[in-house]
């Protein structure tokens, strides 16, 4: 009886470890419903299938006979501290390339060359947060002119740009108005991570046409609204190009909503402000972008602590993503996005422009043993919705990235596109019948 009584204890404990780790999945889905328990999808994946085995386990641990709950509780434990293994795995080995978005680079490299820009892992609309902004006509909506930009590292290699007087990312000679195409986008428009030429944008121009690129880092559709009103009149592009990337934009709009110096940029009689910053403006936003770089910029420890690194290892998610059972946030319906696109439409009307949306697909969407393409539905119905309420035109990207024969091969380690990927978009759009130049 003695060791039968120990038997049960032991498998108790065994069976109710991998228990209350479902147990904890489903309760965070729960407390994040929004995110990852608000349709049927996520409400599978996140907390009944997790309830159900924890429920499994608890039966296990007090139903079965003592050796078959011992057993169903090593095995259930094994396979949990395996699945932690292989993420521990893949992990490190991803780190290398994962690291190059903070910019860490090889010892000896003098970073100093890049202090005028702004450090890799930050974004204008952080600027504007420590420089107190109040108001859209003094924001900063452009990096440093002139400066030379650390973009990323490969393997401790520093790719790099050099920013033109207006402060974005376009090759010499200087941009002239007006143009043929403008462009409005986050990281992915930017060209993060690849050099001059490779990204998507510059291999747009190829056909000689002129484009302004005004993508950065961290933006999102409000933002790009505020850069379209403050460049747009100046440049007065033939088409605009708004690229939605699937990932993030959404999100990032729902942050940007709570910003009330963007939300300016949506009124009619909006003041933008000027394409040029002030010296003093310049001086502050420079002393700002001076203490990032002294402080953990394009270090490990920043790495680390921008990315929740804890969090997603105790969720698994390298795991998840490659089984395909790591579904990103739900995207909740947002009328503040048709009211972007309304605005777009009305500021590029003011020189007879057009604004044609693309939308770049996530490389979750296509990676993982179990097909789960379909989360990303509402997502696409709604920015084509959008579009067509506001009379736009879209170019959805997700199509031709899925017919393609390796959909993976399009991205680099770190989830951006790499220059196959750049390629196929930039012939994609161009050769769409909505990128006819009038």
């Amino acid at each position: 009886m003695h060791i039968f009584g120990r038997h049960r204890r032991i498998a108790t404990i065994l069976c109710l470890i991998p228990a209350g780790y479902f147990l904890l999945t489903a309760i965070f889905a729960l407390v994040h419903f929004d995110d990852f328990a608000s349709d049927l999808p996520r409400l599978l994946r996140y907390v009944l299938g997790p309830l159900a085995i924890a429920a499994l386990l608890v039966g296990c641990a007090w139903l079965l006979s003592p050796d078959n709950a011992l057993t169903m509780g090593i095995t259930a434990c094994s396979i949990l501290a395996g699945m932690f293994m292989f993420e521990g795995y893949m992990r490190w080995h991803n780190l290398p390339q994962r690291m190059g978005l903070a910019g860490i680079v090889d010892g000896g490299t003098d970073l100093e060359r890049y202090g005028g820009a702004m450090p890799p892992a930050y974004t204008i609309k952080a600027l504007n947060a420590k420089l107190g902004t109040e108001t859209l006509a003094e924001a900063v909506l452009a990096g440093t002119p002139g400066a030379e930009m650390l973009l990323c590292s490969r393997m401790g290699v520093p790719v790099t740009t050099r920013i033109d007087s207006y402060g974005f990312r376009n090759p010499q000679p200087e941009t002239v108005a007006p143009v043929d195409l403008m462009i409005l986008g986050d990281s992915f428009a930017e060209g993060i991570c690849l050099d001059d030429g490779q990204h998507f944008v510059d291999q747009m121009r190829a056909g000689g046409a002129s484009i302004l690129n005004t993508a950065s880092r961290g933006a999102g559709p409000l933002y790009e609204l505020a850069v379209l009103g403050r460049y747009g009149p100046h440049f007065r592009p033939r088409i605009t190009v708004l690229a939605f990337f699937e990932g993030n934009d959404w999100e990032n709009l729902s942050v940007e909503t709570e910003q009330p110096w963007l939300h300016e940029a949506l009124a009619p009689e909006a003041d933008f402000g000027p394409i040029e910053l002030d010296a003093a403006r310049r001086a502050d936003a420079a002393r700002i972008i001076a203490g990032w770089w002294q402080g953990t910029a394009a270090t490990l420890e920043e790495y680390l602590s921008r990315r929740a690194y804890l969090r997603n290892f105790l969720a698994l998610q390298e795991t998840a993503s490659i089984l395909g059972l790591h579904y990103p946030k739900a995207a909740s319906d947002n009328p503040v996005f048709e009211q972007i696109l309304h605005r777009m439409k009305q500021i590029a009307d003011g020189w007879q422009g057009r604004v044609v949306v693309v939308y770049i697909p996530a490389l979750d969407q296509f990676g993982g043993v179990f097909p789960h393409g379909f989360l990303s539905a509402p997502l696409r119905e709604n920015v084509a919705r959008a579009a067509e309420s506001a009379g736009l035109g879209l170019i959805d990207l997700t199509p031709t990235f899925r017919d393609y024969p390796s959909p993976l091969g399009l991205y680099a380690p770190d989830a951006h596109l790499n220059a196959e990927g750049a390629a196929l978009t930039a012939s994609t759009i161009m050769a769409d019948p909505l990128m006819a130049l009038p």
